[in-house]
């Protein structure tokens, strides 16, 4: 397993005991002001941990491998390992401020 990395933002503590694949891919959110990367990956990990969220992997084609990356690693580990509904929830509590602050979605149901 890759060396651990700091989470930053509200639920920090819960969030830095995640695997690298989940806390990679929310760093991504959390430190790119590049709203086409933030909105797609938001998009991407609210798909997996609530029923009200989709994901167009279509919208993964102009970015950057790094991005890309992260969020096949993200997927990979869900796929094999899966998210507990107790890290669903910390995963949801962690993106909605986000989405609602910086991306102006609607607060999930």
């Amino acid at each position: 397993m890759s060396e651990s990395s700091p989470i930053y933002g509200p639920n920090a503590a819960s969030l830095s005991a995640f695997p690298e694949p989940v806390r990679a891919t929310l760093q991504l959110i959390e430190k790119n002001r590049s709203i086409e990367v933030a909105q797609t990956l938001t998009h991407f990990v609210a798909s997996f941990v609530h029923p009200d969220f989709v994901c167009n992997l279509a919208d993964f084609q102009h970015l950057d491998n790094e991005v890309k990356q992260a969020a096949l690693e993200f997927f990979e580990f869900c796929l094999t390992q899966g998210l507990t509904v107790e890290e669903q929830g910390a995963i949801l509590g962690w993106i909605t401020p986000y989405m609602q602050r910086d991306l102006g979605l609607a607060k999930p149901n």
